[in-house]
């Protein structure tokens, strides 16, 4: 299999260099197949397709359809008599959901997770996936204390721990000296609190809180909660709302917040629960603008092979595909590369072998180096605001966090 490996090494090489995002060619002779693996190699995908982060589900599902498409024309190069089918389950955006569609795929005796979205889903199916030894490679889940080593859990994106210090510093340097966060009471939402309150208190802030349930069918009492902490701070340039929250969260939220005169003077804040929302553009983006809020996501490293595939996700889908859509599109080819590197359908193999592909591939995301708890690292974020444009309300990037430099570069 290492023979295998180094043509796999020199095929990513080659599509880095082309900047393709649907081929990786071999150079010279072909690969030796792999022996032990099924005509049919089932992937499962757990997505939200309802639920509170159901625009996003829908974006990944069709990176999926292209992943699908461009993994076959890969493994047909080969010569190789096997066909990727992935399948897809609706997490309703919910640990439930999430640990019943994973359920659904592991009696299909699908080893193979690409998802879920949330860090509360991603803790919902642990136990269950890591008992039977199912890999699971979320492109979004960033809880920290979902950082566990040699489990069966992979993420395609850095930890809260780095968008905590995004956060932190973004606010601070937006002249912000007192901050009320308003938060889901998931793990999510806690761990990211905990590292923003954390942080903002060693730059010398001050934080004052509201947690709310994530089930909660409306948020008025607790936006009224917000609003009496916002005063008690003064509704002043130096005072902030930070929102972490889901898409349907977020606009209840915001359209509390739009009537409320303590709340519309004060800066607003949001995460990458919301950044590149079309259903937050869609629902409250004149909300968004006029509140200013900005919004930070892990931001893919820039490269042709990024940009060819956003050029070819707008052609037939007409949207662009944002960072954790790039994210999924590359979990699904590593879980791919691994499985051809394993040679067989053995999950306990191919979690071992994913680290060593990861380390080695380029894709649509750039690098997808893991640290020793299989999460990615990562060193920038983008921030992303809602503009008014030709008659409609869409997402603009107006800079980019640095973190081993803790600073921030606004776009001129």
């Amino acid at each position: 299999m290492q023979k295998y490996l180094i043509y796999v090494v020199v095929s990513l090489i080659i599509g880095l260099i082309s900047g393709s995002a649907a081929t990786y060619a071999f150079a010279g002779a072909a690969a030796p197949p792999p022996t032990g693996l099924p005509s049919e190699v089932p992937i499962g995908a757990l997505l939200p397709l309802t639920g509170k982060l159901s625009s996003f589900g829908e974006k990944w599902k069709h990176a999926l359809e292209l992943a699908e498409e461009d993994i076959n024309a890969y493994v047909s190069k080969l010569g190789l008599d096997v066909k990727f089918k992935i399948y897809v389950e609706d997490t309703k955006t919910s640990p439930e959901g999430a640990l019943a569609a994973l359920q659904t795929l592991s009696a299909k005796g699908i080893k193979l997770i690409v998802g879920p979205a949330a860090s509360s889903e991603v803790a919902a199916i642990k136990s269950h996936a890591d008992a039977n030894k199912i890999v699971v490679f979320s492109p979004s889940s960033t809880a920290p204390q979902l950082a566990i080593k040699d489990d069966y859990i992979f993420r395609a994106v850095a930890s809260d721990v780095y968008q905590g210090r995004a956060l932190a510093r973004l606010m601070w340097d937006k002249g912000v000296r007192k901050v009320v966060v308003i938060y889901r009471g998931d793990d999510w939402g806690v761990g990211l609190f905990n590292v923003v309150k954390e942080r903002f208190e060693e730059l010398g802030g001050q934080v004052k809180e509201v947690k709310y349930d994530p089930e909660a069918p409306e948020l008025s009492t607790e936006v009224r909660t917000l609003s009496d902490l916002v005063k008690e701070f003064g509704a002043d340039e130096e005072t902030a709302v930070l929102m972490i929250s889901f898409e349907d969260d977020g606009i209840n939220i915001l359209s509390l917040a739009k009537e409320d005169p303590v709340l519309t003077k004060v800066m607003w804040f949001g995460t990458d629960g919301i950044a590149y929302s079309t259903k937050i553009a869609k629902q409250v983006g004149d909300i968004v603008e006029s509140l200013g809020v900005l919004a930070t996501v892990y931001l893919p490293e820039e490269s042709p092979k990024k940009e060819q595939f956003k050029e070819r996700y707008k052609a037939r889908y007409g949207v662009e595909p944002d960072p954790y859509t790039c994210n999924i599109y590359d979990a699904a080819w590593i879980l791919a590369l691994a499985v051809l590197e394993a040679g067989k359908y053995d999950s306990k193999v191919i979690a071992k072998v994913i680290p060593e592909i990861s380390s080695r591939y380029f894709g649509v995301s750039g690098w997808v180096l893991l640290d020793e708890a299989g999460d990615r690292v990562g060193e920038k974020y983008v921030i992303t605001t809602v503009v008014g444009e030709n008659g409609k309300y869409v997402w603009k990037d107006v800079g980019v966090y640095i973190e081993p430099l803790d600073k921030i570069e606004w776009s001129t």
